[in-house]
């Protein structure tokens, strides 16, 4: 007889792995068509489940898109400037700071760039891909801080590295034909040339 406890186990793991499958076709459906021209037939079919499985996992677009949207960049929640800071230990300039961002920004960038485009086109339409997107917003932010650690810029500094650092300038570059590690490169020269400016090392 399987004891319980393994059953158990076993039944929690399959949950998690039809969630996961659910979670992939949705973001993989959500980057070729967008969010409103998927339905949740769609989902199911891509899945290979039926659509009362993927109801009973997201009943609604406010739990769907939350996990689509960690699926290809965390934005769980805002971090702390602490727990921000922490990311960023090895480093002691800010400079090496941004450059770990920058370069970590644009690998999700390239890893998630439909799903997160398909997100930004359609945020106004739909209030949980605008509450997400937000707040990926908001992390960034906190990011920038804690990459300029205690120095201080002018808000007009501060904005344009946000701008820099976030997923519609980079998807501006690699649109208009440059190659993605040149686009990395860029916004990473870009960053430099803000921070020299603003006299911070």
């Amino acid at each position: 007889m399987t004891p319980r406890r393994y059953r158990m186990g076993a039944r929690a793991e399959a949950v998690a792995q039809t969630r996961q499958r659910i979670v992939d076709a949705a973001t993989e459906l959500h980057a070729d068509r967008g969010v409103l021209a998927t339905s949740w037939e769609d989902i199911a079919e891509r899945a290979d489940v039926s659509q009362a499985t993927v109801y009973r996992h997201f009943p609604s677009l406010v739990e769907l898109i939350p996990a689509c949207a960690e699926s290809v960049f965390d934005v769980a929640q805002v971090p702390t400037i602490e727990q921000a800071s922490k990311m960023f230990a090895a480093c002691e300039t800010a400079r090496c700071r941004f450059e770990q961002l920058v370069r970590d920004s644009c690998h999700c960038f390239d890893a998630g760039e439909a799903w997160l485009d398909a997100a930004r086109r359609e945020r106004r339409l739909i209030a949980a891909i605008d509450e997400v997107v937000t707040r990926q917003e908001e992390a960034l932010a906190v990011l920038v801080r804690a990459c300029l650690g205690g120095d201080t810029v002018r808000p007009r500094s501060l904005q344009l590295l946000c701008v820099l650092c976030d997923f519609p300038f980079w998807k501006q570059l690699v649109d208009r034909g440059m190659a993605k590690r040149t686009a990395e490169a860029t916004i990473v020269a870009l960053v430099n040339t803000v921070l020299d400016e603003e006299g911070v090392q």
